[in-house]
């Protein structure tokens, strides 16, 4: 747009360096189509931003959906845990599974037991890991979770 405006205004310096009258410049058909092109990318930029403020837009709904999502998925994870470290408890000290007398782990709990306490823990790369799952990565990727907060 700039160029063209600075063309146009070299346009009528020349027209006023030969003497034309300022009036025979509205005539002028080159003129007219550098204006026309101006506006024709006026009207593109203006398009464009709008489709760039609409995709900002998308993208901040995604973007909430996702946490929302992620908060979900950590609350989700949160909750399988903490039935794992329940689980875990009552087989140490032979109860049966699903008891309706025991209560909410802690924090202290899951403390422990990421601290592998309570035995029944085993020795991995020099750290203790509780067994969560029977599976020794997804137990030590659990254990990693939990010190990783």
């Amino acid at each position: 747009i700039s160029e063209i405006k600075s063309h146009i205004e070299q346009l009528r310096v020349e027209r006023a360096m030969r003497g034309e009258a300022a009036d025979t410049t509205e005539d002028d058909p080159e003129e007219r189509e550098l204006k026309a092109q101006i506006e024709l990318h006026k009207t593109s930029y203006k398009e464009k931003f709008n489709r760039l403020r609409e995709l900002k837009a998308e993208i901040e709904q995604i973007q909430g959906i996702m946490e929302k999502q992620r908060v979900g998925l950590q609350n989700d994870f949160e909750n399988w845990y903490n039935l794992m470290v329940r689980q875990y408890r009552a087989a140490l000290k032979g109860e049966q599974q699903g008891g309706a007398a025991q209560a909410e782990v802690t924090r202290e709990d899951s403390k422990e037991m990421r601290a592998g306490k309570g035995g029944g823990s085993r020795g991995e790369e020099g750290k203790n890991v509780p067994v969560l799952t029977g599976n020794k990565d997804a137990d030590a990727d659990i254990a990693a979770f939990y010190k990783a907060r």
